[in-house]
């Protein structure tokens, strides 16, 4: 079985999709974008000029840091703003999004063109608050996609029953588990641990659930670096040592780009310590971080499977995509391909086997 472990379906993102209204939910938008690698570039001439620091304070990483630059959806992908009354744009989606939405139906046509059987639909605010709009995805597809809840991170030690009860409600939709974006706390200037013991309400009620955890964990603050992540990831393993018995993924995989040296990436042997002191699993999303560094079909990336497989063996690595996102930088066959045909030889082939769906389905199917 083919399963990608992290595609989206959202609304438009110029709506409010989920959010009190439409303003509010373009605020987090542009937080992101502030920090966002995609280049800056000027509608009126394609010139890529200006940098993130119009989007927002580059101290502040919060949103309270935006500045007012009548920030919008441009349409065909494209984020767009204003200054001194010139428009500039960021591609976050690929061109063929006209309204910048992606509705089940075209993620159900993309898989059935590429033979992906099914899908796990991951949440970030970036895309909206969307546990009825992924509950009703999941209820119209119901063999096709996985649909994961979200909740309002920050709110989990000033309202620890009030968020539970949304997972809870959420899961009654037909949602799967539970996606934590950790880094959603900071936006919304929350810098206390989202593991302090405010917020052990919460993940006890969770806990005792027994749904997956799928945990966005990335370095932030106006200055990321490799202490501060690694610190997240010491955060994370006490959770894990606290729950192992909930089925817990790290998503995304590794912040890849800070670990590239030269034609390698080289992570260092710290970055394993959550997963030899747990059974937590990882996503393999090269292609959203990677896939404009390197060109397909992307022979760089072997050594780096070859390790992750050696240190954490496949049953605990899935392979995942961030469409339609990704599709800013390669299609999504060639992201299935990356594995399946061009880590024939690298790994075995019961590993690929793993990586592309077996991980994911015995995940969500309960198998441990």
């Amino acid at each position: 079985m083919i399963i990608d472990a992290h595609a989206y379906c959202f609304p438009p993102l110029g709506e409010a999709n989920g959010f009190p209204s439409a303003a509010e939910h373009l605020r987090y938008v542009q937080r992101e974008m502030a920090d966002h690698h995609q280049p800056v570039w000027r509608l009126r001439d394609g010139a890529r000029v200006g940098d993130n620091s119009m989007l927002s304070d580059p101290e502040d990483g919060t949103l309270a840091g935006l500045t007012d630059v009548a920030f919008r959806s441009g349409g065909h992908g494209r984020l767009v703003w204003t200054v001194d009354g010139e428009d500039y744009a960021k591609q976050y989606l690929p061109p063929y999004m006209s309204d910048l939405s992606h509705p089940p139906e075209q993620m159900v046509a993309q898989m059935d063109y590429v033979g992906v059987e099914r899908a796990v639909l991951h949440t970030n605010p970036i895309m909206g608050l969307l546990n009825d709009y992924l509950g009703d995805c999941v209820q119209r597809f119901p063999d096709r996609l996985i649909g994961l809840a979200s909740i309002k991170e920050w709110e989990i030690d000033s309202d620890p029953e009030g968020q539970g009860l949304e997972v809870e409600r959420a899961y009654a939709k037909g949602l799967a588990g539970l996606q934590f974006v950790v880094n959603a706390r900071f936006r919304n200037g929350v810098h206390a641990s989202w593991d302090g013991p405010e917020c052990r309400p919460f993940w006890d009620g969770v806990a005792a659930l027994g749904r997956p955890i799928l945990f966005t964990i990335v370095p932030h603050g106006p200055r990321p670096d490799l202490e501060g992540y690694l610190a997240e990831l010491r955060t994370w393993r006490g959770w894990l040592e606290r729950y192992p018995e909930v089925p817990a993924v790290l998503t995304h995989g590794f912040p890849w780009r800070m670990f590239m040296e030269g034609e390698r990436i080289c992570l260092p042997d710290a970055i394993f310590e959550p997963f030899r002191a747990s059974g937590a699993r990882l996503q393999l999303l090269y292609h959203i971080s990677l896939g404009n560094v390197w060109d397909y079909p992307y022979p760089q990336l072997h050594s780096t499977t070859e390790r992750l497989v050696r240190e954490l063996g496949s049953e605990r690595l899935m392979w995942g995509t961030d469409m339609p996102n990704v599709e800013r930088f390669c299609n999504y066959r060639q992201t299935l391909d990356t594995f399946r045909v061009h880590h024939r030889g690298v790994i075995d082939d019961r590993d690929i086997d793993n990586i592309v769906g077996e991980t994911a389905r015995r995940l969500f199917d309960g198998e441990g």
